[in-house]
Parts: structure tokens; C-alpha cells; sequence
């Protein structure tokens, strides 16, 4: 379910023009020394902007000439002493000399930078930018990084059917290192009068974060890559939603009826759900649901996107929580509220580091309505995320304006818009960071089980908290995915790893109901938690802040605000439930 820009900061976020008109530059003097003549003229601004980068062009022009600026030069022919000496006239000084591509690093006042342009012997001016592994929020924020440097794992031989809105054929989405052609394996489509054809564009974002291998931000003019989390994995495409992101339910059981049907033709193993619709019936009975977990009981891992209607409002009030919008528990929605999928809830960055993400408001709460699952099962990175861009598309010629990247963030080549990549937000980019996850897992131990991963997933993943210290199961679920914990985890359960309900008792506290058959037989006496040895303590999956006291009791009482039966419509949390909206509405991944 892809948000665009539901953060209030979100059109802030985005990257801006980084042209400004050149102003008409003064007749400059250089000091004459070595030979040189006097040198600058009403040129040397248009020197520097023939002869420089985006980021020396912005420090020249937009910081009004303060401050220093740390550089590098290449020069024409050899830096000899009289041409050092010229560069010292301009307040230069050279910290790092670079033979191997004829450059020199240099240091000098912004101010001068046109006059350094204009010097006869200077080719190219390029800022020394600080270097770091740049594979982005999605990549960097869950390990995926670390998993293809020190395993180099990257899903080959893996395919994850996108049951969404149709994916292009794009250069992100071949095969790497020989660009030996597509690996989208296949595509149906279920849209009526329609073709495979992506008209939306959601759902090649969504391949794009799954299996991007980065080749269209990649080479000697770019700074940044952008990287799906498996990016040698292969694209099933189902087409199911319309160029609108819409469909019905019976398109989307029609296409996971293909998918179980070509499984093995096919070799799909994982299936992507970043789409839904809002709660309406139990999940015994809900059609989606129970397609979904024929799926999941034929081989296949289901992951779904957990909603986004998170928020109670979309104004802010100070007095409420999630950042002043409300939290809107009981917003989970269907198919994510089946107990055998994967739920994924979003999280956002907040400074870069990982440690400081956030549950992003709007993605959507637990439990379930109805039946009280304890749903998200975990979060993954979802917002902001940069990936695929389909040209023609909906959501291009709707949201353009504002989630279209411009090519000066991640290039030198060009100041135009990007026609390569997009910038989207929701739960249905965190759901598409989990299936490449666990594409990475499937090549590294191709006979494991759907169970079996999804409780490596959980049980793996980093338990997290509100900024205050607080926890809340219902909003991170068991924590942050973690990819390479999950890839290092060895447990098995021996029974379906199923999404435990939540019960209250008569004082209010609310719990996890440890009888229902997800929790296996006695194991050295104690229960055991999907009949996994080893695992015999609720903790290990949702964390020790996730108990209050001695006992199992999960949330506070206070927080819970439950109707006059734990089944009824009123029976979900806050003020506000997330789960009003029970019409039948279209499937949609907006």
C-alpha cells in the first residue's frame, strides 16, 4: 500500500532545483605571476559552470562566497611550481595530490572558486564530497548490505511473484554482471481488457525494491546507487490493479491461484501483497485470507503490507500520540490480518542512523479487528524510498511534481528530472524490503519452509520501542527486520507459525493467549512457542519490554480502550478505531 508522502515534512524531504540563475559575474583579476596574464572576465562564471560539479556550482553560487570549499582539480598537462604558485595566490592549499588521475585536492575560499575555473590549465572542478556505502534506507537499514558483501547472497535462483499493478522491463531489472537480459520470468494479467503492462506504477516500485540492481544510477557520473534488497532475484509479475491501483478481490485470489497453480514451473517461493482492503469479516471466512493462506500452506511465503491508516486524523493535535495524529489501533488490513502471512508495518528514518527510525504514522496498528491477531509481525524501512520510475504511468503524471527525482541527486551528468527513479512512501515499500529478505534466505537454505521463516524473521528481528522507551507490540510487532540475525538464526518450529490473538481478562489487562494451538506441546516443561525448542519464552519474540511485570500481559490497561465485548466492532483500541470503514471498497495500493 504505497503512500505518497503522507509524512507532513514529506514535500520538504524532497530533492529541489539545485540550478539558480548565474549571476552576471564582474571582471575578475588573478594576480599575475609565472607568465600568466591577467585572467578573468564577465567568462569565469561561465567557466565554472562548464568546468564543475552541481555541488561546487551550488557552494559558488548560493553561499554568497563564505566560507571554505575543499576541491579537486584536475589539471591540464603537470602541476608545475609556477602553476602552484598560482593556486597559492588564490588562497589554495593543497592537501592531497591524486597522480592517479592527473588531480590535485585543494582547499580554498568559496569565494574564488569562479577564478580557479577560469585558469587556462584547469580541466575539471569537483567537490570532495564525503564517501560512504550509499545503498540507501531500504538496503543499508536492514543488513541487506552487509549480507551481499560477506555472503554475496542476492536471491539468484529465487523468483517472488508481485501480484500488484503490473512491472516494466526496465535495465534495473536484468541480470547483472553481463546485463544478460530480464529477469522478470513472467507476466499475466488479470485486469480486464488489460496486458501486463504497468499503466500504474506501483508495482514496478515495488519490484524495484525488491530486486533493483541498481545499473540506471550506476557509472562514472553517479554518487549514488539504488539497490533492491535481492538484486539478482527473478519478478514474477501478476498483474491484479489497474492503472489506477485498484482491483477487485477475485482478480487478486485469480492471480494467487495462478501463482500456486505455476509454482514449481516457475519456481516461485515468495509472493509480494503490497495492496489490501479494509476488514469486513473474520479472516476464517475473508475469501482474501483464505487464498492467501492456501498459498502459504502450498510452500509459498505471503507477505503483506499491513496498511496505511494508521492515524485516527490526519491533522495534528499536540495532546494525541503518533506524532499528534492519534494511533489508530485495529487498522490492520485484510490480507495482512491472516495469521500465517507476513505483516509488515513501515518505518521511517529520522536522522540517518538506524537506531533512530520510527514506526511511520500512518502505517497501520494491530490487533487485527474482529479477531485480535497480533499483527504487524515486524516493521521494515518503508518510507521515502527511492525506486523504479514508470514513465507514462498514473502515479507519474499525478504525483510527479513531488516524488519525481531530479538526476542532480544522484548524478553530475544532468540537472533534468529523473526518468529512472521515484520517491514513494508506505507500507507497500516495507513489504517489498521483507519478500527480498527473504528471497536472500531462500538462496542461502533453498528447503526451508514458509514457517520456518517467518519465525526466524520475528524471532531475529531487533526489538524496538518508542523514542521515550516505552514498547508497543501492536505498532513494531516483534521489531526491526534484520537480515543478517535472520540469516543466522537456526530455529525451526514444528508447527504453522501462525500470528498469536490477544485476549483481555476481567481487570482490563489484555494478553496473549498462550492456548490456541499456534503454541506447541509442553518442551522441558514449559510452553513452547510454535513447538520451537529453545523458544519457550514469549520475550524471544517480542522482546522484554514487551511484558509488563512478571506476567504475559503485553499492553498497559490503561492504553487499552475495549468495547463492551472483545468481539465487537468497539473492541479494537484508543479513542478512535482504525477499522470504521468496514464498506467493501476496491482493492487498492494507494
Amino acid at each position: 500500500m504505497g503512500l505518497i508522502y503522507t509524512e507532513k515534512s514529506a514535500r520538504r524531504a524532497m530533492p529541489r532545483t539545485l540550478l539558480k540563475r548565474l549571476p552576471q559575474a564582474a571582471g575578475v583579476l588573478l594576480p599575475i605571476a609565472a607568465g600568466f596574464a591577467l585572467v578573468g572576465s564577465p567568462a569565469s562564471a561561465d567557466s565554472l559552470t562548464g568546468k564543475s560539479d552541481q555541488f561546487v556550482r551550488n557552494q559558488a553560487f548560493n553561499r554568497h562566497g563564505r566560507g571554505q570549499s575543499s576541491v579537486i582539480v584536475r589539471v591540464r598537462g603537470k602541476l608545475s611550481p609556477e602553476r602552484e604558485t598560482v593556486l597559492n595566490a588564490l588562497g589554495a592549499d593543497i592537501y592531497r595530490r591524486l597522480p592517479l588521475i592527473q588531480s590535485v585536492a585543494i582547499r580554498l575560499p568559496v569565494r574564488n572558486l569562479d577564478r580557479l575555473a577560469a585558469l587556462p590549465f584547469v580541466e575539471h572542478v569537483s567537490a570532495d564530497v564525503p564517501v560512504k556505502k550509499f545503498d540507501e534506507f531500504t538496503v543499508g537499514h536492514t543488513g541487506a548490505d552487509t549480507v551481499f558483501t560477506q555472503n554475496a547472497l542476492t536471491g539468484l535462483g529465487v523468483n517472488i511473484a508481485v501480484v500488484d499493478s503490473g512491472v516494466k522491463a526496465l535495465s534495473d531489472l536484468t541480470d547483472l554482471p553481463n546485463n544478460s537480459g530480464s529477469r522478470i520470468v513472467t507476466g499475466i494479467n488479470f485486469v480486464p481488457g488489460g496486458t501486463t503492462a504497468d499503466s500504474c506504477g506501483h508495482g514496478t516500485h515495488v519490484a524495484g525494491i525488491i530486486a533493483g540492481n541498481g545499473i540506471g544510477s550506476t557509472g562514472a557520473s553517479y554518487f549514488r546507487t539504488f539497490y533492491g534488497i535481492a538484486r539478482r532475484a527473478g519478478i514474477v509479475n501478476v498483474r491484479v490493479l489497474d492503472a489506477k491501483g485498484q482491483g477487485t478481490v477475485s482478480q487478486v485470489i485469480s492471480g494467487l491461484q495462478w501463482i500456486v497453480t505455476n509454482k514449481t514451473k516457475y519456481n516461485i517461493r515468495v509472493v509480494n501483497m503490497s495492496l489490501g482492503h479494509p476488514v469486513g469479516e473474520s479472516y476464517v471466512t475473508d475469501p482474501l485470507c483464505q487464498a492467501v493462506e492456501n498459498a502459504w500452506k502450498a510452500g509459498i511465503v505471503v507477505v503483506c503490507a499491513a496498511g496505511n491508516t494508521g492515524r485516527t486524523q490526519n491533522t495534528v493535535d499536540a495532546s494525541l500520540s503518533n506524532e499528534g495524529y492519534g494511533t489508530a489501533y485495529g487498522s490492520i488490513q485484510s490480507p495482512g490480518n491472516d495469521p500465517y502471512a507476513i505483516t509488515v508495518g513501515a518505518a521511517k528514518a529520522i536522522d540517518g542512523v538506524r537506531a533512530d527510525d520510527k514506526i511511520a504514522t500512518y502505517s497501520s496498528r494491530g490487533p487485527t479487528r474482529l479477531d485480535l491477531v497480533l499483527k504487524p509481525d515486524l516493521i521494515a524501512p518503508g518510507n521515502k524510498v527511492i525506486s523504479l520510475f514508470t514513465s507514462g504511468s498514473t502515479l507519474a503524471s499525478q504525483a510527479g511534481p513531488t516524488n519525481t527525482m531530479l538526476s542532480t541527486a544522484f548524478s553530475t551528468s544532468s540537472t533534468a528530472g529523473s526518468n529512472k527513479y521515484f520517491v514513494f512512501s508506505g507500507t507497500s515499500m516495507a513489504t517489498p524490503v521483507v519478500s527480498g529478505a527473504v528471497a536472500l534466505i531462500l538462496q542461502k537454505y533453498p528447503t526451508l519452509s514458509p514457517d520456518t521463516i517467518k519465525a526466524r524473521l520475528m524471532a531475529s528481528a531487533d526489538k524496538w520501542v518508542q523514542p521515550d522507551g516505552s514498547t508497543d507490540p501492536c505498532s513494531f510487532g516483534a521489531g526491526y527486520l534484520n537480515i543478517p540475525a535472520a540469516l543466522a538464526s537456526t530455529i525451526v518450529p514444528n508447527q504453522a507459525a501462525m500470528s498469536p490473538n490477544l485476549v483481555q481478562d476481567g481487570a482490563g489487562n489484555v494478553f496473549i493467549n498462550l492456548d490456541r494451538a499456534i503454541w506447541g506441546t509442553d518442551i522441558n516443561g514449559q510452553r513452547a512457542i510454535w513447538g520451537v525448542t529453545g523458544v519457550s519464552d514469549l520475550r524471544a519474540i517480542w522482546g522484554t519490554r514487551a511484558i509488563w511485570g512478571t506476567s504475559t500481559n503485553i499492553l498497559d490497561a490503561s492504553r487499552a480502550i475495549w468495547g463492551t465485548s472483545v468481539f465487537s466492532d468497539r473492541a479494537i483500541w484508543g479513542v478512535t478505531t482504525g477499522a470504521a470503514d468496514t464498506s467493501p471498497t476496491a482493492i487498492h495500493g494507494e
